[in-house]
């Protein structure tokens, strides 16, 4: 089975527009569909939003662009009102709690700073939220 993730708007940024170097493996990963990548329509529409938004100021035709190119990447949940008794700080984020703890075992990859302090209740629901990924190596847990 290949390991499942759902990638927080910030890792989708670094993979995304900036093409950061500390994501190339997960975006290596993604790319030979060695993991299972899922995402829902909540978590590219806050994305896009961000990409809207200073600094990036991306046209609509840029991220369509980003989109068009990236989201065959991903497998397209239908999750909905799910509540796993886990909520985070933010209401824009229980997204990412919801969507992984639905694909248990799963890995949440965030740089979040909220979402990170859940890591220990979810890890208890079969969730490992860190926010690096390298297949290679296993999870790297460079938590705060």
């Amino acid at each position: 089975m290949k390991p499942r993730v759902v990638l927080d708007t910030n890792i989708l940024l670094d993979l995304f527009y900036f093409a950061e170097p500390s994501q190339k493996s997960l975006h290596e990963a993604l790319i030979a569909k060695e993991i299972q990548a899922f995402t829902h329509i909540s978590i590219w529409e806050e994305f896009e939003e961000v990409l809207a938004r200073k600094p990036f100021n991306q046209s609509v035709a840029q991220i369509a662009t980003i989109k068009q190119t990236n989201a065959d990447l991903f497998e397209w949940s239908t999750l909905k009102n799910s509540s796993c008794g886990v909520k985070c700080i933010d209401p824009d984020d229980q997204i990412f709690v919801e969507l992984s703890v639905a694909l248990t075992p799963c890995y949440l990859i965030t740089k979040d700073t909220d979402l990170l302090r859940l890591h220990k209740r979810l890890l208890q629901l079969g969730v490992t939220v860190a926010p690096n990924f390298n297949l290679s190596q296993g999870l790297r847990l460079n938590l705060i």
